[in-house]
């Protein structure tokens, strides 16, 4: 995926390798340009700033493949070694620091550390062979690698949250899928349950013509009962109004929890099933709650608790990582809230202190058969 798809945190990952890249090579530069108490030429500077920039550049094409999970050709790691050993040789000291980075994103276990332990090694004996000061040395050789490996942690960073971000766009495909098929079965039980039975209503009801009028048109009040409430069911499919139970609603939150990492805590105080309300408007709670904070927070973790209370059951979803940007809310939660008001509860959601976000939704815990009326009909359900 190109570097510009990854997600602001990932760009600012590699700006802020290729910052310390540009300080390595600006160091260098003024180092060969400012030095005038020794005895190289003119054209041994230039060559040492030419090789530093091209080691500069050729360990930003390795990083870049890197991030983008491509392959990196063979010739162009050794290329890094040879051109910033040249200009380290020739005195620009800290451009070994773009050799160790290279090593620890393209080597791992003991081929890393033979060849980590190995080059630091090389450059510190290096350098007392030219007379360089011992403790001068060793301060150098530390700060080398500690570049070096500031380097690797940064661009491990920036494809970490590339992974993220490619996980999150999956995650929230799944979703939309997962929505599809629950409208698919949806339609295909209303639908197809609904349509054969008006065709065997209508099949009898044409043999019942001629010889039974009356029940004939028994028969046809029946289809036409039966019409009327498949446009209705059909008429709460497309206003979303698919029954999902809270049990299964909360154990796909959970395993999406932790396909992405996020700790998920839940507290349940439900002796057996839970009541008809909870699954009906409790269910759509917690699928928008969850829906939402994976599209507008970062949460690390997430805590869900349903409560019995004297007159209610009381859902409680709170998770870190909420953004406030003051940009308006959805209409989902308000539709919900709505709803949840016409059935005697509430629900209320907003951000606290801390980054954290919390709805909370108040179900009256009412006989269902005094809810028939204003709950939607649960699409799929089997008479």
């Amino acid at each position: 995926m190109p570097v510009k798809n990854q997600g602001n945190d990932a760009r600012i990952a590699l700006v802020a390798s290729w910052a310390v890249v540009i300080v390595i090579v600006v160091q260098g530069t003024l180092s060969m340009l400012t030095q005038v108490d020794d005895d190289r030429m003119p054209l041994e500077r230039v060559a040492a700033v030419v090789a530093g920039l091209a080691a500069a550049v050729l360990f930003t094409m390795v990083q870049l493949r890197t991030v983008r999970d491509r392959p990196v050709p063979p010739w162009m790691p050794w290329l890094v070694v040879l051109a910033a050993t040249a200009s380290f040789v020739a005195g620009v000291w800290l451009n070994a620091s773009l050799v160790l980075g290279t090593a620890m994103l393209l080597l791992g276990g003991r081929r890393l550390a033979v060849t980590w332990v190995g080059y630091v090694l090389l450059i510190g004996g290096f350098m007392l062979t030219q007379d360089v000061n011992p403790f001068i040395t060793g301060f150098l050789t530390l700060v080398a690698a500690a570049i070096g490996l500031l380097l690797y942690v940064l661009t491990r960073l920036a494809v970490t949250v590339g992974e993220l971000a490619r996980a999150r766009e999956t995650v929230a495909r799944l979703r939309v899928d997962e929505e599809r098929h629950r409208i698919s079965r949806d339609l295909h039980d209303i639908l197809g349950r609904s349509l054969v039975a008006v065709g065997l209503r209508i099949q009898t009801a044409i043999r019942l013509l001629e010889r039974d009028p009356q029940r004939c048109g028994e028969q046809l009040e029946e289809v036409a009962r039966m019409v009327s409430e498949g446009q209705s069911q059909l008429r709460g499919l497309t206003r979303g109004e698919t029954v999902v139970g809270f049990e299964d609603e909360l154990a796909s939150a959970q395993d999406i929890f932790e396909r992405l990492g996020i700790r998920c805590t839940t507290d349940v105080d439900a002796d057996g099933p839970v009541g008809e309300l909870v699954d009906t408007l409790g269910s759509r709670v917690l699928r928008e709650s969850v829906t939402n904070l994976l599209k507008h927070s970062r949460p690390t973790w997430v805590e869900i608790g349903l409560r019995e209370e004297a007159t209610a059951s009381v859902l409680v979803i709170l998770n870190d990582g909420a953004s406030d940007t003051g940009r308006a809310r959805g209409t989902g939660l308000a539709d919900l809230a709505a709803r949840a008001s016409a059935l005697g509860g509430s629900l209320e959601a907003g951000h606290l202190p801390g980054g954290r976000f919390r709805a909370i939704c108040r179900m009256p815990t009412t006989d269902p058969s005094d809810l028939a009326a204003d709950r939607p009909t649960p699409l799929g359900a089997r008479s």
